[in-house]
C-alpha cells in the first residue's frame, strides 16, 4: 500500500485498512522519523521509505532498519494546504452530518445549531461536501449523503488537532475508586467517551484514561474531585462541541463516531482493536 505521507494520526485508520488485506501487506512511504518508525512497530505494521528506513518482519525474514534522513519533505506542506479547508467549523459540521443520518436533507438553520456552528458556514461548507464528491445534489435538491465511509476516515484523521486540541480543558489525574462516573454523569450532565465509553460498550479494555465531555459546570467538577492537573494524567476533560443526542445519550455516552476517532488516536494497539470492534459493530451500518 503507497501512503506518500505518514502521520500519528493515520495510523489507527491504516491498521485497520491493512488488517482488511488477505496478503502480508507493506507499507510505501516517502519518509518515515524515528517517532513514527517506533509507532508503526508497535503496530506490527511492516514499511519502507524512500531514505532507506524499513521494518519488515516476516519470518525467517527481519529487517529493521530507522534513523536515516531524509529532511521534511515538501509533500508533507502540501498536504497541509490540500487539508486546511476541512478545519474546525467543517468538521463539527461533517460530524453532525455523518452522527444524524439524513440531516443533510433539512434546513441549514437547523444544521448550523446541531452543530453548533453559523448558518453562512453551512451553507459554504455543504457546497464543499458537494464538490469534493460527498453530497448529492439534483435539481437544487440535496439528495443525500455519499462516499461516508471515506468522510469518516477523513474526518477522524482531522479531529484530534482540528477540534479535540482546541477543545481540551485539561489532564488530572485522579484515583479511580475515588470518582463515581454515574454520579458524576448525572450531577454534571457529561458524557463519557475514549476508552471509558469503549470499555462499557465493548468490555475489551480495562480504561487507562478516562475521557469526559462538559457542557457546562467543568469547574465545580474539578473542585468536588479536587482534581490535580497533571500534563500525562489519568483523566482528560474536553469541552463538549455539537448541540444533539443520538441513541448513546441515554447510557451517558458520546456518539460511537466520537468514540471510535477518540481510540483511534492514541495509536495504541488494544485501543484501535477496540475501535474496530465499534466500527463494525455500532458505526458501519450508518455509512452503508
Amino acid at each position: 500500500m503507497v501512503v506518500p505521507i505518514l502521520s500519528k494520526t493515520k495510523l489507527g485508520i491504516l491498521k485497520k485498512q491493512l488488517n482488511q488485506l488477505n496478503e502480508i501487506p507493506i507499507v510505501i512511504s516517502r519518509f518515515v522519523n524515528k517517532e513514527l518508525a517506533i509507532l508503526l512497530k508497535e503496530l506490527s505494521i511492516n514499511f519502507i521509505d524512500t531514505a532507506g528506513n524499513a521494518l519488515i518482519k516476516v519470518p525467517p525474514l527481519y529487517i529493521d532498519i530507522k534513523g536515516n534522513r531524509l529532511g521534511d519533505p515538501p509533500a508533507a506542506k502540501t498536504n497541509g494546504n490540500k487539508r486546511a479547508r476541512y478545519k474546525t467549523a467543517s468538521l463539527q459540521l461533517i460530524f453532525s452530518l455523518l452522527c444524524n443520518p439524513g440531516l443533510e436533507k433539512n434546513p441549514y438553520r437547523e444544521i448550523a445549531e446541531l452543530a453548533d456552528i453559523g448558518l453562512g458556514t453551512v451553507q459554504l461548507y455543504m457546497r464543499q461536501l458537494e464538490r469534493d464528491g460527498f453530497l448529492l445534489r439534483q435539481n437544487k435538491k440535496i439528495l443525500g449523503l455519499i462516499n461516508k465511509e471515506k468522510l469518516l476516515h477523513l474526518w477522524v484523521e482531522d479531529y484530534p488537532q482540528q477540534i479535540k486540541v482546541k477543545n481540551v480543558i485539561g489532564r488530572y489525574e485522579i484515583k479511580d475508586q475515588h470518582i463515581n462516573f454515574e454520579d458524576t454523569i448525572e450531577k454534571f450532565n457529561a458524557l463519557l467517551g475514549g476508552e471509558t465509553a469503549a470499555a462499557r460498550i465493548t468490555n475489551y479494555l480495562r480504561p487507562f484514561i478516562h475521557t469526559i465531555y462538559f457542557d457546562a459546570k467543568v469547574g465545580e467538577f474539578i473542585l468536588r474531585n479536587r482534581l490535580k492537573k497533571r500534563l500525562n494524567g489519568n483523566i482528560e476533560l474536553i469541552k463538549k462541541f455539537w448541540n444533539f443526542d443520538d441513541d448513546n445519550y441515554q447510557y451517558n455516552l458520546v456518539p460511537n463516531i466520537l468514540i471510535y476517532a477518540d481510540l483511534i488516536s492514541t495509536n495504541d494497539q488494544r485501543n484501535i482493536e477496540t475501535a474496530n470492534i465499534i466500527y463494525d459493530t455500532k458505526i458501519a451500518q450508518y455509512l452503508r
